[in-house]
């Protein structure tokens, strides 16, 4: 018994003074440049983690998403909101730092990092007041330009600020009273949010980041009823949201005012007898291209599940209005699908983060699930 103690200590023995063998000088380490990402497939993943156990120390993981092996990570700060460039080349998140770690003055800034190598290119100032949320789609993105970032702000007053990329400031701050999310058109500068009133703002703006109209839409759902979402599905100018009673609506925001479709039920009667609900942090993505959507789903659903992770994700012909499939998984909150010509759908867990992936299509075919970095990652994106 000793024999193993004394094999077991020899620091303890050094700091006694008790001479020990020393092994020999380990070599000085050289500080190289910093190595560039692997270049990117269409299944390059961005997943980005709030730490809840830990908040001041937020990260945003890139991992491949042929293998699931780690290929970067950035540091992102308390709270942070984060998004890509169109092309993405940059990487944009909002990041909230205070003096004292966990508290005092309260700092904030825009970081811009470099996609291929991860390096910090900018650092844009920003004010105190961009919503300490956890990450969605629905709360940093960008102009179709790329030339604006777009800050979803609470105070908790709701306001959206517009950001130049190209001069690194601030151009404008849109109160939104009532409104939150924000979701940028594919043709014209102009950006929606939904508001509590079953309504949607759109606001439009110049060349320049200036606001010139706001306009309110007629209310289309019931938020108290049937509230939606707050990630949708971008498909151009039209966004797609899924309601917590599992009713499809489109939305389309190309002109001043946000112009809704009529909702469809994505639930049979039978299905609501065995209360199946959508469910989840990213509950819904699209592949645009082949108008097949994929939306996470738990059965026994009731007031408050609506971020209960689902057991089953349903793919639907959104232009058909059809459930095509459905396919078992286990506590999957979220899902993202590359937009290539043969997707991937990669859905997430946050509880003991793990990601499982399938190619796409009519009917999901799983091909890989393993664990990945994290302690409570809420948002992903696909290259």
């Amino acid at each position: 018994m000793l024999r193993r103690f004394l094999r077991a200590c020899p620091v303890f023995f050094w700091a006694a003074g008790i001479a020990m063998p020393v092994g020999a000088e380990l070599p000085v380490e050289q500080i190289t440049t910093m190595a560039a990402l692997p270049p990117a497939s269409p299944y390059r993943l961005y997943f980005t983690d709030v730490t809840l156990p830990h908040l001041p120390d937020g990260r945003m993981y890139i991992i491949d998403g042929r293998n699931l092996k780690l290929e970067g990570m950035i540091s992102t700060g308390s709270f942070a909101q984060t998004t890509l460039a169109p092309d993405r080349s940059e990487i944009y998140a909002v990041i909230t730092y205070f003096t004292k770690v966990n508290r005092g003055e309260r700092h904030e800034e825009i970081n811009v990092f470099d996609a291929a190598t991860l390096k910090l290119k900018a650092e844009i100032p920003y004010p105190a007041r961009h919503a300490l949320a956890l990450p969605t789609l629905a709360t940093m993105r960008t102009s179709a330009d790329g030339r604006f970032i777009l800050v979803q702000n609470a105070t908790p007053a709701t306001s959206i600020s517009i950001v130049d990329r190209r001069q690194e400031k601030m151009v404008a701050e849109i109160q939104t009273p009532g409104c939150f999310g924000v979701y940028p058109a594919k043709s014209v500068n102009r950006f929606a949010t939904l508001c509590g009133d079953g309504t949607m703002l759109t606001v439009s703006y110049d060349r320049d980041g200036n606001p010139t109209t706001k306009k309110k839409s007629a209310r289309f759902f019931d938020p108290d009823d049937d509230a939606l979402f707050i990630t949708g599905a971008q498909a151009g100018d039209v966004y797609h949201f899924i309601s917590f009673k599992g009713n499809w609506q489109s939305v389309n925001i190309a002109q001043e005012a946000a112009v809704a479709e009529p909702p469809w039920p994505m639930v049979t009667a039978q299905d609501v007898k065995q209360g199946w609900r959508p469910g989840g942090t990213q509950p819904v993505a699209l592949h645009v291209e082949s108008g097949i959507a994929y939306v996470t789903m738990h059965p026994k659903g009731r007031e408050g599940s609506h971020k209960d992770p689902a057991h089953e994700i349903w793919a639907f012909d959104v232009a058909g209005k059809a459930r095509l499939s459905r396919v078992k998984v286990h506590e999957i909150s979220g899902v993202a699908v590359s937009q290539d010509k043969n997707p991937r759908l990669f859905a997430f867990t946050i509880e003991r983060p793990s990601i499982t992936v399938f190619e796409g299509g009519a009917r999901l075919k799983k091909v890989l699930s393993g664990p990945v970095p994290g302690d409570t990652p809420t948002l992903l994106e696909v290259q």
